[in-house]
């Protein structure tokens, strides 16, 4: 390093190719952008590197189709509602871009946790586009979208790059991003966020082979309509707080930092809000899904959701409550299935002394025959949640028994006597009795009390 006054200049020592330390650097780099590519996002800021090593990790030995829905599964515990909250009351309202479209963030945001998912996604598609637009505002605007992509990136890069080193003056070949993309973190997310909008985001119809569909192009068209999957939500909202942080570097005001800020009041209030209007959502669902139920429905699909989810969990629920319960009251080992792809039924295996039978729950009674017949050939008895509708319809031609579960009474199991007189404290009570000649009331007194136990 030489300095002259106030000015300081750095000649490096090791050439800007060929070294090996350099080599490895670069290349490990460039394995982590493919991984990123491969789940179609960009290196995150704001998150831990354990989690991001993890979610890399993961990626590495799967499949695309795979390592997007561990992407997901591991981003769901990551861009949580408070996380999305911080985003858009915080890092939105600060970025100049961005600030006029941080008010519909924030309606999208709440109107995606009320259930409108794929209206808050299609609001908030049109938003990354116009927030480039800005950052280049006057006659760059006009622009070819991957020209104006980068221009900023470009900006960017090259601001990181004389801040790593600290402003000194430095030979061009150490400045390039070929040369600080695995020295430098900050270059190396930028470069990659610019992969993401240009082979991703704002890649032509034609060449889009993407699995999470979110593509402005394919959205623009109607060409499909898997990019109303519901993690493409928080995809944007954290490419919109992304694209505030790039801004911030494009014009070096840095008002969005690279640290992740605590929850402000405006973010906080934003959250509540949210948790609010998903437990209202919550308490809609099962209303409207009784209400289906009484008229021997399903509640219908949505483009973000089936219903699927919401009958495996009440399915689940009233199996444990009303099947289970009453069938180990009666002195059954009991081995509980997965319900159905679709939460249509469930099937439960009741074991004793070396018999056992075949019990499934359905969601609701009207069912379609084809089920009840492929369920008539494994089980005893199949019975449903709910009412009866429709019945001797639905359940034309089955012979095994068919009914609501809340009026089905398990049979006593065939070692359920020899396991009330096995038990430790009904021997000392026979032995007590024995001598009193009560043995017939003790008995009684300890059946009852103890029918709920065994």
């Amino acid at each position: 390093m030489l300095a002259v006054g106030d000015v300081k200049a750095c000649f490096p020592k090791i050439p800007p190719t060929g070294d090996p330390n350099w080599e490895a650097r670069r290349q490990a780099a460039v394995a982590k952008a493919t991984l990123w590519k491969k789940m179609k996002w960009f290196s995150p800021f704001w998150i831990p590197r354990d989690k991001t090593e993890k979610i890399l990790a993961d990626a590495r030995i799967r499949t695309r189709e795979q390592a997007i829905q561990l992407f997901n599964y591991h981003t769901s515990t990551l861009y949580t509602l408070a996380f999305q909250a911080v985003c858009i009351a915080q890092m939105l309202r600060r970025s100049r871009s961005l600030r006029e479209v941080c008010a519909l963030a924030g309606e999208a945001y709440l109107a995606f946790y009320s259930g409108y998912r794929a209206a808050s996604i299609s609001a908030l598609i049109p938003a990354i586009e116009g927030g480039l637009t800005r950052i280049v505002s006057g006659s760059e605007s006009e622009l070819p979208i991957g020209v104006k992509i980068d221009r900023v990136i470009d900006c960017c890069i090259e601001n990181a790059a004389r801040l790593h080193y600290e402003r000194m003056w430095v030979p061009q070949d150490y400045l390039t991003k070929d040369y600080l993309l695995g020295q430098d973190e900050r270059i190396f997310a930028f470069e990659t966020f610019r992969c993401w909008l240009q082979k991703s985001f704002f890649q032509k119809t034609g060449e889009y082979d993407g699995v999470t569909w979110l593509n402005r192009h394919v959205f623009a068209h109607g060409t499909h309509s898997d990019w109303q999957e519901s993690g493409n939500f928080s995809r944007l909202v954290v490419a919109l707080a992304t694209l505030a942080l790039i801004e911030s570097w494009y014009d070096e005001t840095h008002v969005v930092s690279l640290f992740f800020p605590e929850m402000n009041e405006d973010s906080k209030l934003l959250w509540q809000q949210a948790l609010l209007q998903a437990n209202a959502q919550m308490s809609l669902k099962l209303i409207e899904e009784r209400c289906y139920q009484k008229h021997g429905r399903l509640v219908p699909e949505m483009p973000t959701d089936d219903g699927a989810f919401l009958r495996k969990a009440l399915l689940s629920e009233e199996c444990i409550k009303d099947l289970v319960r009453p069938l180990r009251d009666a002195g059954w080992m009991v081995e509980v299935g997965e319900p159905d792809e679709s939460g249509l039924y469930v099937k439960v295996v009741a074991k004793a002394v070396g018999q056992q039978f075949t019990v499934a729950l359905l969601h609701y009674c009207a069912t379609d025959n084809s089920i009840y017949r492929k369920l008539a050939e494994t089980c005893s008895a199949i019975l449903y949640r709910g009412a009866p509708y429709k019945q001797k319809e639905f359940a034309s031609g089955i012979t095994v028994h068919v009914g609501p579960v809340a009026g089905w009474l398990p049979p006593i199991a065939p070692n359920r006597k020899s396991t009330w007189r096995s038990h430790p404290v009904w021997r000392r009570v026979r032995q007590v009795t024995r001598r009193t000649g009560l043995m017939q009331s003790a008995w009684k007194i300890w059946r009852n009390g103890r029918r709920g136990v065994f």
